[in-house]
């Protein structure tokens, strides 16, 4: 018996296996493309330049005060109505 469980658990997954469909290769061109080049990190952070600038500050630090001026306008509205509140309190009440 442990002999023909280990056939099916063998030939199981390569039956399953069979029935996928075959993967798309590209065709072309790009069948024939090199592979990408493996580059170290430290060479494409060389490359990016940015500087910090008073722009981009100003810009977040107003994106940042109108969040928390949403957020305070928030807090004092309720998530539901009251008569949507109440319809819920009955519910609890008669569960």
């Amino acid at each position: 018996m442990p002999m023909r469980q280990l056939v099916l658990a063998v030939l199981l997954p390569c039956a399953v296996a069979g029935c996928a469909n075959a993967p798309d290769f590209p065709a072309g061109d790009a069948a024939n493309a090199p592979f990408p080049q493996i580059v170290p990190i430290s060479e494409i952070q060389a490359e990016v330049t940015t500087t910090p600038d008073e722009d981009g500050i100003d810009a977040l630090a107003a994106r940042a005060a109108d969040l928390r001026a949403r957020a305070d306008k928030l807090r004092g509205t309720p998530a539901v109505d009251d008569a949507t509140e109440d319809e819920m309190q009955d519910a609890l009440t008669a569960s």
